[in-house]
């Protein structure tokens, strides 16, 4: 029987009770490194060196493993269903993170799709606000909002609450974007819109108001 170094693919004879003595162990007389002599066994002596045009200079050159197409392929059906749930589950949310929308917008422009209109309350900023009475004893609300975003981003809802001396609600009203913009509904980045309100008075005089963009 013969077997083989891995190491410098030098062939050796062995017999059934070498092996059994050193229990399959053997030392390379050509580089002096132990290796495993019955994982490299063979009956056939031509058979031994026939495998030794896998080594290149004293070792044995490593075979590259392939990979079967079907693998490649399964792989890239994974990677394409789960962005596809991140968008589903998440997408939404993503589109409005500034830092995702940049990129987002880029990609759209390459493959002609569309991105949901922008918005973030956190970028939008109110100088001043004021409800003042009417010669017709009516009341007018002002406001002056501001989109800070690097994005035009559609031009937030508004709702006014009315309260009286004690703090009590009065009356509420949820006021639409296209109420006191004309259309587009949106606003550009770094400008500023002024909005105003006609409101009716109450039966019980105001005493105070809060208002809430959303």
């Amino acid at each position: 029987m013969f077997s083989r170094c891995p190491h410098c693919a030098k062939q050796h004879e062995v017999t059934v009770e070498h092996l059994r003595q050193r229990r399959g162990l053997l030392d390379c007389s050509a580089c002096g490194k132990p290796f495993d002599a019955l994982q490299f066994l063979s009956e056939d002596e031509n058979a031994v060196l026939a495998d030794e045009s896998h080594y290149r200079d004293g070792q044995i050159a490593a075979k590259r493993p392939q990979t079967p197409a079907v693998w490649l392929v399964a792989t890239s059906l994974m990677l394409v269903l789960l962005v596809a749930q991140i968008f589903y589950f998440e997408g939404h949310r993503l589109t409005m993170q500034p830092q995702f929308r940049s990129r987002l917008d880029k990609v759209c422009a390459v493959i002609a799709c569309r991105l949901p209109p922008y918005k973030n309350l956190e970028e939008l900023s109110v100088s001043h606000s004021d409800l003042r009475v009417q010669g017709d004893r009516s009341y007018l609300f002002s406001t002056a909002v501001s989109n800070q975003a690097l994005f035009a981003q559609a031009a937030p809802d508004l709702k006014l609450t009315l309260l009286n001396f004690n703090g009590q609600l009065l009356a509420e009203r949820v006021f639409s974007a296209s109420e006191y913009l004309p259309k587009p509904t949106s606003l550009a980045t770094e400008q500023t819109v002024e909005i105003r309100l006609a409101i009716l008075a109450p039966a019980a005089p105001i005493g105070g108001y809060t208002f809430t963009l959303l």
